[in-house]
């Protein structure tokens, strides 16, 4: 405990050596809000008037009984729309495979829902043996709610293995709101 406080301890033992911001937004407001110099930013569905990496929209459920009856279908137009089969339009799925069978890494989620549109993908992300915990920023609104459980609850469909989920996945008390209301304007309201 005496040398988590000690600072230059925390900045060689306690933080990442490399940060890879994963975007799935189409946007450059992550680069904008969080990037720093060193940090890699993949915009793993593409971005905003860019031909070399094209935007992405579809279905990234292949975990999901309809897609397997979508594949038997033998229509390839019906796989137009598949992200697994899009990723192969970049080198940023690859990218993304070489950052997490690097090392070790944390994932935190900052604005994404982890609904079954990614889940594919962040299966991939949850269940991979290099991935030590997931930590959720969670919408906190003006009344005191929040979607934090909403969140767990769909972070929880991406997981195959559930005792990896119950391992992986931060508790509540160490994780936050993406934008705290201060808790005098919630008291306030009431």
């Amino acid at each position: 405990m005496k040398h988590l406080s000690d600072k230059h301890f925390q900045e060689i033992h306690c933080t990442p050596s490399n940060t890879l911001i994963l975007n799935f937004n189409y946007t450059q407001t992550a680069k904008q809000l969080y990037a720093r110099d060193a940090d890699e930013i993949i915009d793993i569905h593409g971005a905003l008037n860019t031909e070399r990496n094209p935007i992405i929209f579809g279905y990234g459920d292949e975990l999901d009984d309809d897609y397997k009856r979508i594949e038997k279908l033998q229509d390839n137009d019906f796989l137009e729309n598949i992200k697994s089969v899009r990723y192969h339009e970049t080198g940023n799925y690859r990218q993304l495979l070489g950052f997490i069978e690097s090392e070790p890494y944390q994932v935190i989620t900052m604005g994404h829902s982890c609904g079954n549109s990614d889940r594919t993908l962040l299966n991939t992300l949850f269940e991979h043996c290099n991935c030590i915990s997931v930590k959720v920023y969670y919408h906190q609104r003006e009344d005191g709610t929040d979607d934090y459980s909403q969140l767990i609850r769909n972070l929880s469909r991406n997981f195959n293995d559930k005792a990896a989920m119950r391992d992986k996945v931060v508790n509540k008390e160490y994780c936050l709101p993406l934008v705290p209301i201060a808790e005098q304007d919630i008291q306030e309201e009431s």
